[in-house]
């Protein structure tokens, strides 16, 4: 996706939204939720799956012990940030009116459709300064919306929270502090309170301040974000951090080495594939200890990339802060397929140019779909694949995860473009 490629597209006029964007923007809204209802009855009605609620009533649990005096990371560990609280309080208002928990389940989900809404919005907006045009940028929001094994965990994982706040910090980058100026936002604060919601939307923040300080400098930008970093960390961490230190850390800084592997990670398929396969003797440690320094050294090349880089291109910027958030997600010992909500939205924006990319992409959707919810218990669970060595579904098993995760791979090296953005870099960039 060349600026030259770009520059050939219409220029966006001087208003900031304007009648034909706002339209648009209604019909997304709209079909989005329409997609939702449509993947409910669907997975439930016609494929005879569920709809998987185990981790909002999970939400809810650990909101309930509040009334019986054990509090989240004060009385014990609590692996969430605390944000989510805002959207559990919610939900929970209702809930304990009714004496229900499904009232919670509903409203909750609820919620995150909203925020998934929101996101759609902001993936148009994005896309259409990524493009310069709107029937792409209206594109890039339609996928996002029929990416259907997203959009299953947006209705009932708070990654869509998380999500939400991201892609607002990244609208807020582009557009400036006339979008969503009501809330007070500034692209900065908005990915440091993403941070505290879930971890994800920290990851671009680097990138961000390189991206920015082209205009301004690098020391500028570190001191903006440390005005942003520091009240809201005096709010959000430091009481929690005070009466439970140890396992406040492990809540913001997840980068656990006790902890087991699941099936679906690519150090379990990567292992199944050297130990079970051909026979190699090797320890999924040591498979871990491999790919995990591959990719330590991935982030930091992509970092280089980045303070190398002298334009500010926003295209360039969302292509190294996916890469960014693919690796660390695959980084991952314990992998959710909900994680796949941490990048869609970017993958959707850089795509729309090209129906082999988007053919690709519904690719993946199917097969991460087959793996959760379809796939969960019939194939694998959280600890092992659930059919016997060498039989058929074991087999099976192991060739959907490692298609899913090729399908990803090469995904992400069509739509990144490496050769092509080392030669923009570091030759005609010198």
């Amino acid at each position: 996706m060349s600026k030259k490629k770009r520059g050939k597209q219409e220029e966006i006029p001087p208003e900031l939204i304007t009648a034909g964007m706002k339209q648009h923007l209604k019909y997304l809204v709209g079909l989005s939720i329409l997609a939702k209802v449509a993947i409910i009855i669907v997975t439930v009605f016609i494929l005879g799956s569920m709809m998987d609620t185990y981790a909002i009533s999970y939400y809810y649990e650990h909101a309930i012990t509040i009334f019986q005096g054990s509090y989240p990371y004060i009385s014990y560990y609590y692996e969430y940030p605390i944000l989510i609280f805002i959207p559990v309080t919610i939900a929970l208002i209702p809930s304990l009116l009714l004496n229900s928990i499904t009232a919670f389940i509903i409203t909750f989900s609820i919620l995150m459709i909203i925020c998934d809404c929101i996101s759609t919005i902001c993936v148009y907006l994005i896309a259409r300064k990524i493009w310069n045009d709107s029937k792409k940028a209206f594109i890039s929001a339609f996928l996002y919306i029929t990416a259907f094994w997203a959009a299953y965990f947006a209705i009932i994982d708070f990654n869509s929270f998380a999500t939400c706040l991201f892609l607002i910090g990244l609208t807020l980058l582009l557009y400036g502090r006339k979008i969503f100026e009501v809330f007070g936002l500034t692209d900065y604060s908005a990915l440091v309170l993403g941070y505290f919601t879930k971890i994800f939307p920290i990851i671009a923040l680097p990138f961000v301040v390189l991206y920015k300080s082209r205009s301004t400098s690098l020391k500028e930008e570190i001191i903006s974000v440390l005005k942003v970093v520091i009240p809201i960390s005096l709010v959000l961490f430091v009481p929690i951090f005070i009466f439970n230190p140890l396992d406040t850390l492990k809540t913001y800084i997840p980068t656990r080495i006790d902890v087991g592997c699941t099936p679906n990670t690519i150090f379990w398929t990567v292992y199944v594939w050297l130990h079970d396969i051909f026979n190699i003797a090797i320890t999924l440690e040591t498979v871990w200890s491999c790919i995990y320094a591959c990719i330590i050294i991935g982030l930091l090349i992509l970092v280089g990339i980045a303070f190398k880089y002298k334009y500010q291109d926003p295209a360039t910027l969302l292509k190294l802060i996916l890469c960014a958030i693919v690796i660390v997600t695959l980084a991952t010992k314990v992998r959710s397929p909900g994680y796949v909500l941490f990048f869609t939205s970017l993958i959707c924006i850089l795509i729309s140019d090209s129906l082999y990319k988007i053919g690709l992409f519904y690719v993946m959707q199917i097969l991460g779909f087959i793996e959760f919810p379809l796939g969960f218990w019939r194939l694998w669970t959280n600890v092992e694949y659930t059919n016997p060595i060498y039989s058929t579904n074991w087999y099976l098993t192991l060739i959907l995860f490692t298609l899913e995760l090729s399908s990803l791979l090469i995904l992400m090296w069509v739509i990144v473009e490496p050769v092509k953005m080392y030669k923009e870099i570091f030759k005609e960039a010198v």
